[in-house]
């Protein structure tokens, strides 16, 4: 059981998911299903939802978080907000925020690179439960068909001398699996605890540092 935190506004319901839980429909047990399958007495927005769209629709859900990541979802409250999403996103028109924890100090790459991190990302023909960065030919190699070209910018940085390690606010348009992680790591700065992309094991198992905060829409 888990206390769940949600908001609306006119067009959408806001829900945080906790780390390490698939968001949607899958082999595991996924958040989507604790939401409407054993929280749905407990709020009336869920009830709303369930009124307005199927479980084929996932219930109005806009987007999607990787297992660890945490924080916002986003559902929309009826059909046409949907549509209306969507047709905004597929013209790039929707910018997602995250709040990113990474190891070291990234101002000295950002002054020799600049804020955006555009390298094309495909899924990893031999392990499937990651994703490869194409930054050099030879990654072309363990890459299936489909490279997705994405871009991650880097809005603010906040350096934590204490801890070494840095806080980034970025963003991200339409999105693939992994992306802000896989980024960070290629460059060399991979995010904190996150094993998945950095070689170093934390036996501590803390959660992945990486939140979704918020998201701009351009009409």
């Amino acid at each position: 059981k888990m206390n769940i935190v949600w908001y609306e506004d006119e067009f959408c319901y806001y829900v945080w998911k906790p780390s390490n839980i698939p968001t949607t429909f899958g082999k595991e047990f996924s958040f989507l299903e604790l939401l409407f399958q054993q929280e749905q007495q407990k709020y009336p927005f869920i009830q709303r939802l369930s009124s307005v769209f199927s479980r084929e629709e996932e219930w109005g859900l806009l987007n999607r978080l990787d297992n660890a990541t945490t924080w916002l979802l986003y559902f929309a409250k009826s059909h046409e907000i949907k549509k209306y999403y969507k047709a905004l996103q597929h013209e790039w028109k929707v910018r997602k925020y995250y709040l990113v924890e990474i190891y070291w100090d990234i101002r000295y790459w950002i002054k020799k690179y600049g804020k955006i991190i555009d390298f094309p990302i495909a899924h990893h023909k031999f392990s499937p439960e990651r994703m490869i960065v194409i930054d050099h030919e030879i990654k072309k190699l363990k890459a299936d068909w489909k490279f997705h070209f994405v871009q991650t910018k880097i809005v603010e940085t906040q350096r934590n001398e204490k801890t070494g390690t840095t806080t980034l606010l970025v963003s991200i348009q339409k999105g693939i699996r992994h992306q802000i992680r896989c980024h960070f790591s290629a460059i060399g700065y991979p995010i904190v605890w996150d094993e998945c992309y950095w070689k170093k094991k934390d036996p501590m198992k803390w959660n992945l540092q990486l939140f979704s905060i918020g998201l701009e829409v351009s009409s």
